[in-house]
């Protein structure tokens, strides 16, 4: 976890998550019928190849401002630990919301 913090990689599956509930949202139903589910496979392939071109060309995808600050201060606490170890659980503890 240490290391996919200080290299800014993702450390949960909420990515997944989102992914999932948006195809739920899609389907708008549980068992949808054969054609209908590849329709909204093909619909989804193309909104999916969209976003892939546009962070091909350069565009990269918006990242909420709370995540980036939330990002730059776990970043700090983990190059500045603090001497004391309560002090510094506390500091990560602060940081994250339930």
């Amino acid at each position: 976890m240490f290391h996919r913090t200080t290299q800014s990689l993702t450390r949960t599956n909420n990515s997944t998550e989102a992914y999932h509930r948006r195809i739920n949202s899609i389907f708008q139903c549980s068992h949808p019928t054969l054609w209908v589910f590849l329709q909204k496979l093909i619909d989804e392939q193309y909104v999916t190849h969209a976003d892939v071109v546009h962070i091909k060309s350069g565009q990269v995808p918006k990242s909420k401002k709370k995540n980036e600050r939330f990002e730059k201060r776990l970043l700090h606490l983990i190059s500045n630990p603090h001497q004391d170890i309560l002090t510094q659980l506390d500091s990560i503890a602060n940081n994250i919301s339930l």
